[in-house]
């Protein structure tokens, strides 16, 4: 009931528990010390991530950090910083960029790719993989190979806090039938109880409740486990390279030819771009301004920049220079945009330029 062995393998590689990582990155003080990352726990806040050592101590994302700390007092309480994990998260992603080019991202720090046919190939694959991360963000990644998609997530997490698993096609059906139905997607503590109650506790006994009944009980949902059981993730594989442009625009609430509003619209813009460059670890080689007047008339100015930028600030000030290109003749402005082109993975040192 496994997969035809004649498909391509899928890997998935992540950092785990991002944002603990990103936190102990910031302050190294914190390498060894039991980490909760959430929200203010005088306000309702909840656990965001939390460290390896807590986790196996059943602290769990979403659980009340209040809460987490009455059970783990001696952790060590950090505050989300979105603005920050962002940023390495577009490092991280220019540095997985860099080794495989045709990459699904899934959030933060988990990335879906293919793999080579070949156990050996597939792992040679991982540890550049791995080593290029660590050398360009010093964060450690593990990484998963197998025949099916969620699989490959399943071996990576298998692999631990870094390191690779692969699971070769031949040793697929086994590695199936060790699983608890928990590790399915999709399958939280109540749909794992309903399933209990019924004697599926595991991958075999998931199977023998047969999909016509797995139906009747779950819907589509549970059509979905049942292909999961046998082998088959119903999601496919999305890759893609880094888009090769960017463009943000805005209409304006009262159109204008005041150059204060329009250079405040620009920098609007810019922030927007700034995110999405940060988001694949991109910095762009060429911009464009683009206004539209009340007439619906367009004019648009274009530059190659002299060095590749990546902040909102370079963003800006080069579409400044743009916006002084023209001459609007007293016509009011109703839309303004930019456009980025020349988009490139940069590296790692060019980055801490940019953001710091």
């Amino acid at each position: 009931m496994s997969p035809d062995s004649s498909r391509s393998p899928v890997g998935f590689a992540e950092v785990a528990e991002f944002h603990v990582a990103v936190a102990r990155r910031a302050d190294p003080a914190m390498a060894k010390r039991s980490l909760l990352v959430g929200g203010d726990p005088t306000k309702r806040g909840k656990v965001v991530a939390a460290s390896e050592d807590l986790l196996e101590r059943g602290i769990v994302q979403g659980m009340s950090l209040a809460e987490a700390l009455d059970r783990a007092p001696e952790a060590h309480w950090v505050r989300t910083d979105m603005r920050r994990a962002r940023a390495v998260s577009g490092e991280l992603r220019a540095a997985v960029r860099e080794e495989i080019e045709e990459v699904e991202v899934e959030g933060l720090a988990g990335f879906y790719m293919r793999a080579p046919r070949s156990r050996d190939a597939a792992l040679a694959m991982a540890a550049r993989l791995e080593s290029r991360v660590m050398e360009r963000t010093g964060l450690p990644l593990r990484i998963g190979i197998a025949p099916a998609r969620f699989a490959a997530r399943l071996a990576a997490e298998d692999a631990g806090r870094s390191g690779a698993r692969a699971i070769a096609a031949d040793e697929f059906e086994a590695y199936l039938m060790r699983q608890p139905v928990e590790r399915l997607p999709g399958v939280g503590p109540k749909t794992a109880a309903r399933l209990a109650e019924l004697g599926a506790v595991d991958l075999p006994g998931l199977r023998n409740l047969g999909l016509e009944r797995l139906e009747v009980l779950l819907g589509n949902h549970g059509r979905s486990l049942w292909l999961l059981a046998c082998g088959e993730d119903p999601k496919p594989l999305r890759v893609k390279r880094h888009p090769s442009t960017l463009s943000r625009e805005e209409t304006l609430e009262n159109p204008s030819e005041d150059p204060a509003e329009l250079s405040a619209s620009i920098l609007r813009l810019a922030e927007s771009l700034e995110s999405a460059l940060r988001r694949d670890g991109l910095y762009a080689g060429r911009i464009a301004l683009r206004l539209t007047g009340l007439d619906e008339r367009t004019v648009t100015r274009s530059c190659t920049l002299a060095a590749p930028i990546g902040s909102a600030a370079g963003l800006a000030r080069a579409a400044q220079e743009l916006l002084a290109r023209i001459d609007l003749g007293g016509r009011a402005v109703r839309r303004s945009g930019l456009v980025l082109k020349g988009l490139e993975i940069r590296g790692a040192e060019d980055r801490q330029l940019d953001l710091f």
